[in-house]
């Protein structure tokens, strides 16, 4: 064989290795953000079919292959979605030394496990736990990415919801403060998770009696909100029946609200009051939101309406459009 002709054999086969790589890549990215997808539309039962695929899968993997972290931590995220506190313990176990060795123990990927464990001890009200993995990545992540990054503040937010649940209210505030003043810099006066910071710091100046504070950090939060919930427009359901009908809408079928992360963690609760025109079909539509809680149990209790369904109200034997209020409770059991 000549040379050329060896040559040019060599260069084919490694372009046929490198697209299959880069084939296998796309899979495996397309595979996790499937799941991804799933967990976040509450598909769990799909999400754990593709990510225990992905889990065996990552094991043909290089040891220091940071893709073989991925699938532990969705799967711990999937069991915190669930309800279930107890499995994820194990997989943030086994996915810390393959975590280490990937990414290194000074890593910014390294420090969002430990934060992602923290969450959960503090879920699981471990405080002690929370607290000092919540110390580890925010150490790592002053190291190497600054004091004024978000980053940073996600970890002086999260201490700060700690300290507020132990009634250390000044330590609290003092770390809500930091939180915000990095985040309003950073990622801007409008952006949620500043918004976030904002409305814990409404109802841990509510617990401090300080009422006048809270309501400048509350008339920035109600704009945001109101404009957080204009994202639809209104639909023209023609005339809706205020009050009259012989026979007003009745609820059928009932999904019940997700509560938030957020929210959990600082024992936040409380009820969401909207305001709906539900249609001839029996489903809600323009959905307002009268009374606010925050933590993103708004959004949430607007997106479970939507998927409610009623029986029309009816006006002289006649489907009709109507308004209702609806009162959506959030209480930790």
């Amino acid at each position: 064989m000549g040379r050329k002709r060896l040559t040019a054999l060599l260069a084919a086969v490694l372009a046929f290795f490198a697209d299959s790589g880069r084939a296998q890549d796309r899979a495996w990215d397309e595979s996790i953000d499937s799941a991804r997808r799933a967990i976040a539309s509450r598909q769990f039962d799909q999400a754990e079919r593709i990510l225990r695929q992905a889990r065996i899968r990552s094991r043909e993997f290089a040891s220091d292959d940071p893709r073989r972290v991925v699938p532990l931590m969705e799967l711990a995220r999937l069991h915190l979605g669930r309800g279930d506190y107890a499995v994820p313990e194990q997989l943030y176990q086994e996915a810390d030394p393959i975590a280490r060795q990937a990414w290194g123990a000074e890593s910014p990927e390294y420090a969002g496990l430990l934060n992602d464990v923290g969450r959960y001890y503090h879920l699981r009200v471990k405080n002690d736990e929370a607290e000092r993995f919540y110390k580890l990545a925010f150490g790592i992540r002053v190291r190497l990415l600054g004091r004024e990054h978000p980053d940073v503040a996600s970890s002086l937010n999260n201490l700060a919801i700690l300290y507020e649940n132990q009634v250390l209210y000044a330590k609290a505030e003092s770390y809500y403060r930091a939180a915000l003043e990095i985040r309003e810099k950073s990622l801007g006066p409008e952006h949620r998770e500043t918004i976030l910071t904002l409305e814990h710091m409404v109802r841990l100046l509510h617990k401090l009696s300080r009422g006048d504070e809270a309501l400048v950090f509350e008339e920035r939060t109600r704009a945001y909100r109101q404009a957080e919930m204009e994202v639809e427009g209104p639909v023209d359901l023609g005339t809706v029946a205020l009050g009259g009908t012989s026979q007003p809408a009745v609820l059928l079928e009932r999904t019940e609200p997700v509560y938030t992360d957020e929210a959990r963690i600082a024992n936040h609760e409380g009820s969401v009051l909207l305001r709906a025109d539900i249609d001839t079909d029996g489903y809600a539509r323009n959905i307002e939101v009268l009374r606010h809680l925050g933590l993103g149990l708004d959004r949430n209790a607007v997106d479970a309406v939507r998927q409610w369904r009623f029986r029309p109200a009816r006006q002289q034997g006649r489907r009709v459009a109507s308004r209702v209020r609806l009162e959506i409770a959030f209480r930790l059991m």
